[in-house]
């Protein structure tokens, strides 16, 4: 299964990052904060493919939080951290986490993809 879990607390910024990777044919699983998206990560790993995520979020885990727990347990899964705040990635300096960093376009979020999840 192809499926992308995207986190992102600003609606305007997911929905459309949501709306072009179903167009290019990628099961998408959305989440407005971490402690969502890590709950259902934790649940569900057999079906994952890749992590976007913003690292500054509301709740009690934060985007690098996130980032950490993934990569703990899924060391081989790529990840990547669509943010403009690259100060609070100093800890984040850990294999398979690629950045993408904000205002980046729908283009180049889908050639990320690509990349780092090929559809099959």
């Amino acid at each position: 299964m192809d499926s992308i879990i995207v986190v992102e607390d600003e609606e305007l910024i997911l929905e459309p990052m949501v709306d072009i990777l179903e167009i290019y044919g990628y099961k998408v699983k959305a989440f407005l904060n971490a402690g969502s998206a890590w709950d259902y990560i934790d649940g569900n790993s057999s079906e994952l493919k890749l992590l976007i995520t913003d690292l500054r979020m509301p709740g009690d885990i934060n985007g690098v939080g996130l980032v950490q727990r993934v990569h703990e347990k899924f060391p081989q899964m790529p990840i990547v951290v669509a943010s403009g705040y690259h100060s609070e990635s100093d800890s984040l300096h850990i294999n398979h986490v690629f950045w993408l960093p904000k205002h980046f376009t729908l283009d180049e979020l889908h050639l990320t993809c690509q990349q780092l999840a090929p559809l099959k």
